[in-house]
């Protein structure tokens, strides 16, 4: 059974990630983890008096488990008890992942809108987490009205081809509500056209039937300024993105589209992990 590990901070974003995840457990029969990192302990104690910590972190997880449980009432939420669990952590969010996560383990975070100057100088926690983890990663705005896809927007680049294996999980988990799959990419110049329409056409007969497909390119740098705006009027579709062998923040195409839907904070992004 697939886990969909569901990263939450009790902000004004969490009721989305709730009614998503909820959603997702009755549609796709998934099993849920909450996750929750609790704030760091004032350094009030002298390190040594373990059993002094160890209280105050028991109390937390109990008020948090508290807090999780409000949410999911106020929300007028139930999940199937014997396939969902709660976990408020103490360590630091990225290190427990890396040893809690199984292979097929779908993580779901928010998306919350970055100021310029913020994003500059401290970046966010979305994308340290997309950059530190190798796992399929379901990122959403708490704008998002149809918390189950119906349109997948697969962005494609034939110098950087996409997790096959990933994509395919994806699909077996949400693909029977799939409609559409628009197959996108960016070019530089027209000399990449050919290429580009062949690599798309081939992704296409490899995804088979059973959706309808679009295919768009792309042309040159103000091909950023069209997608961004073109995806601020269709909230709901998800962007289905390759995580690259580097950051995602390194070259042009990186840099000036996935980093900056990250930082936006307002298209649902998947994130493929980078292949074995």
């Amino acid at each position: 059974m697939n886990r969909l590990v569901v990263l939450l901070d009790f902000s004004p974003y969490t009721p989305t990630q709730l009614r998503l995840a909820c959603s997702w457990q009755e549609i796709f029969n998934l099993d849920l983890v909450f996750v929750h990192k609790m704030d760091g302990i004032a350094p009030t104690l002298p390190i040594s008096n373990k059993k002094e910590i160890n209280e105050i972190i028991e109390f937390n997880k109990k008020e948090s488990n508290t807090k999780f449980l409000k949410c999911l009432e106020e929300g007028a939420l139930s999940p199937d008890s014997n396939k969902t669990s709660f976990e408020a952590v103490s360590s630091q969010l990225a290190h427990f992942l890396e040893g809690f996560l199984k292979p097929n383990d779908i993580v779901l975070l928010g998306l919350k809108g970055t100021g310029f100057l913020k994003k500059i100088l401290i970046g966010s926690t979305a994308t340290t987490l997309i950059n530190h983890l190798n796992h399929l990663i379901i990122a959403v705005p708490h704008t998002i009205d149809n918390t189950v896809p119906r349109k997948l927007v697969l962005s494609c680049q034939e110098k950087h081809p996409v997790n096959e294996t990933a994509l395919d999980a994806i699909l077996k988990t949400v693909g029977k509500e799939i409609k559409e799959i628009e197959l996108l990419t960016i070019i530089e110049n027209k000399k990449e056209l050919e290429s580009s329409n062949q690599y798309l056409e081939q992704m296409r007969s490899k995804l088979g039937g059973g959706y309808k497909y679009k295919i768009s390119i792309y042309e040159n740098k103000d091909a950023f300024g069209e997608i961004k705006m073109r995806f601020s009027k269709c909230l709901d579709d998800f962007i289905v993105l390759q995580k690259g062998s580097r950051n995602l923040d390194d070259k042009l195409f990186r840099r000036f589209f996935i980093n900056d839907l990250i930082h936006d904070g307002n298209t649902p992004l998947i994130i493929l992990p980078t292949p074995d």
